[in-house]
């Protein structure tokens, strides 16, 4: 029999807490957006100490809640907030409170939330052989989409040349993961896959593997195609700039790891003296590296891995470590050498909160939190990227 309930509170990652009878805590997913304060019908999996479940009907709703935009909203896994209306920015400041306040036990942080016209510059569908679309919720099935109302207006208008070129054998018909990407501004659209990469102009596909290029901040960034770069690029520099320059960060060389084609760099290129930056991935480095000669700068590039390139004691007192992981977070041989830093001030962002919290967490021995930002990069989702500015705790 269905439980029925009231949401609470909205935690970390979306999910609405309720509680049972007995004051055990439910975590519950919905395939739109949940408020605090609705009831709702939903099949739910008892575990140990709590039950996790999925929201099967609404039984009073938030006069807040309004129809979905996507006509997909219900079924596909890639958005969780649909049905949020202008309330979306809120909700998602509340789930980022509630993981700060109970993993950092921290109230203050400040929040940017994303502009209506912040629309994704990437995307990743699936293609089955017959259909090509986004996973379904908790599926590898797929969900056919003949247009992202989420995605720049380019790639949007690409999804169904692409699967029409999949279907003819015009482009590789394999089942796998294709990315379609467009620069900044938005405009010519790239495909890539494993078998490489397509440029869609006059209608049709051609090989290409040149570059995607964006520009930002006064900046020209490549970045390769198929390669990762922010999901909504002008947007994410915006956010980005803001909370940097409201911290001051500066000083005499700055350590950029983790650092893809260049972007961290490039926003801070006139508050550094010298640039060092290490990235694992090759096609990165290289266009790092002509990215930074292009603002002439100062700069080492290094293909490395973090953990293993990082020395102990890395950095001089005026000097900045930043850093910026993948979603896993720092690995504990990079955490155990920062805990030795030399550096002044460090720099942590992170695209999964949990993994962030983790992390400062485990750099509170050596170095103290003064700032955090939230940063609502990833719009109808409850992906963010969080931001913090640490110092080394003795100075």
């Amino acid at each position: 029999m269905p439980w029925r309930g009231t949401i609470e509170r909205l935690a970390w990652g979306g999910r609405g807490l309720a509680r049972a009878e007995d004051g055990r805590v439910i975590l519950l997913e919905a395939p739109l957006a949940l408020f605090p304060g609705e009831e709702v019908e939903a099949d739910l999996r008892w575990k140990s100490g709590h039950a996790e479940g999925d929201v099967r009907s609404w039984i009073t709703e938030d006069p807040r809640r309004v129809p979905p935009a996507c006509p997909v909203a219900r079924t596909c896994g890639g958005c969780s907030l649909w049905g949020a209306g202008a309330e979306a920015s809120e909700l998602k400041r509340q789930m980022v409170a509630d993981l700060f306040r109970r993993q950092l036990g921290r109230e203050e942080f400040t929040w940017h939330p994303a502009p209506s016209p912040a629309k994704r510059a990437r995307i990743q569908l699936h293609w089955d052989g017959r259909s090509l679309g986004f996973h379904r919720r908790r599926s590898h099935d797929i969900v056919p989409i003949e247009a992202c109302p989420v995605a720049e207006e380019a790639l949007s208008a690409a999804i169904e040349p692409l699967r029409a070129a999949l279907a003819s054998g015009v482009l590789p018909s394999r089942p796998g993961r294709w990315e379609l990407a467009t620069g900044t501004p938005a405009g010519e659209v790239r495909a890539s896959c494993e078998a490489g990469g397509w440029r869609f102009q006059a209608g049709g596909w051609h090989a290409d593997d040149a570059p995607v290029i964006h520009q930002l901040a006064g900046a020209s960034l490549r970045q390769p195609a198929g390669g990762f770069f922010q999901v909504s690029p002008a947007w994410a520099t915006t956010a980005f700039s803001a909370a940097l320059e409201a911290w001051d960060v500066r000083g005499d060389t700055l350590y950029d790891l983790y650092g893809g084609v260049g972007l961290f760099s490039a926003l801070l290129r006139g508050r550094f003296r010298r640039f060092v930056l290490v990235e694992s991935g090759e096609a990165a480095v290289a266009a790092a590296r002509l990215n930074l000669a292009d603002l002439k700068l100062d700069a080492d590039c290094a293909v490395a891995d973090v953990g293993a390139w990082l020395p102990e004691h890395l950095g001089e007192e005026g000097d900045v470590i930043l850093l910026d992981p993948p979603r896993t977070g720092l690995a504990p041989e990079a955490v155990s050498k920062l805990l030795t830093g030399g550096a002044g001030r460090m720099v942590l962002v992170g695209c999964d909160g949990a993994a962030f919290c983790r992390d400062l967490k485990r750099l509170e021995a050596a170095w103290r939190v003064e700032h955090i930002a939230a940063l609502d990069l990833f719009p109808l989702t409850p992906h963010i990227e969080a931001v913090a500015l640490l110092t080394l705790a003795h100075l």
